[in-house]
């Protein structure tokens, strides 16, 4: 028996983040690039409205849903950046978007997105939890 050893190997347990960073930088900038479309899709389909002046009031309605998710987009947007960048104001920025986003259903009417608060909710706690990991890196 060359070179053996009776002593057992001890590997270090480190904690392993459930998602890379570079994995939640890549969704939040494809969830603001379809936020963006959307509000762009929005706006074209209420000039689109406004032109044939069927629905005026409908145009009015669809110029603001457009606006509001194009500035949605453009939140989620600057928070990858700043998640890019290791910048704690990464959270701050998602998390407003979630706030924004549910203030602005409520008034307008519409349902809550759900699946938009539970998945931005559990991104935020995993933000958190490993933020040592990603502010220094």
């Amino acid at each position: 028996m060359e070179h053996s050893t009776t002593q057992p190997r001890i590997a270090a347990i480190t904690y392993q983040p459930v998602l890379k960073k570079s994995t939640f930088v890549i969704a939040l900038a494809v969830f603001g690039g379809i936020s963006i479309l959307a509000g762009i899709i929005s706006l074209i389909s209420a000039i689109v409205l406004l032109s044939n002046a069927f629905m005026p009031s409908l145009a009015s309605t669809m110029f603001t849903d457009a606006a509001f998710d194009l500035a949605l987009g453009a939140l989620l947007l600057a928070s990858s950046r700043a998640f890019a960048k290791g910048r704690i104001l990464a959270i701050w920025l998602y998390g407003g978007s979630i706030l924004i986003d549910s203030l602005y259903n409520i008034m307008m009417g519409y349902p809550l997105h759900y699946v938009f608060m539970g998945l931005g909710l559990l991104l935020i706690w995993q933000m958190l939890k490993s933020k040592d990991k990603w502010i220094s890196s």
